[in-house]
């Protein structure tokens, strides 16, 4: 029986995202259709229908899934290090296909402001600001945010020729206090 957390089940949800991502490098989000998915996986509509709602569910886990694996690696917030955006480069290799499609959307995602104001309360209520105020901690982390996402989208299209640690070290480069 396909329950959920057995292996049937997740391998379903597995060839389910992945048929996603890949048509999503070639097609609008809005154009992509359940019966493409299910053809692509050849899978049952039922079978895709028993792990999402509809196609939006189905973007809204994928987005959250990946989301959430990005901010971990930053514990949220809380760590800012060279390590971790090493960590951050590979993540985003590793999962290029998503990160395309994801980096090329023109605007701010459910999930991502989701996680975006979890990080923000958690620099908050963790980092001595100071007397930075709430505004200017919301507009740095926002510019911050876009720097990284426009180096990491470009980076893909390059197809990852550089180096993980030389993003990263290009990354620190440009945001560190040159004051």
């Amino acid at each position: 029986m396909n329950i959920k957390n057995n292996k049937r089940y997740k391998i379903s949800s597995e060839k389910i995202e992945t048929t996603f991502l890949t048509l999503i490098l070639n097609h609008r989000y809005e154009d992509i259709t359940i019966s493409q998915i299910c053809e692509r996986a050849e899978i049952n509509r039922s079978t895709f229908y028993s792990h999402y709602d509809d196609i939006n569910d189905l973007i809204i886990k994928i987005e959250s899934k990946f989301a959430n694996g990005m901010a971990a690696i930053f514990n949220f917030g809380l760590r800012r290090t060279n390590e971790a955006f090493i960590e951050m480069f590979k993540f985003v290799k590793e999962n290029k296909y998503f990160y395309k499609a994801f980096l090329n959307i023109p605007y701010a995602t459910l999930a991502e402001k989701n996680i975006k104001d979890k990080v923000l309360t958690n620099i908050k209520d963790k980092h001595d600001m100071g007397d930075v105020d709430d505004m200017n901690i919301y507009y740095r982390a926002n510019f911050f945010g876009a720097g990284i996402k426009e180096l990491c989208r470009l980076w893909l299209e390059r197809d990852c020729k550089e180096s993980p640690e030389h993003m990263a070290k290009l990354l620190l480069e440009e945001y560190t206090d040159r004051g």
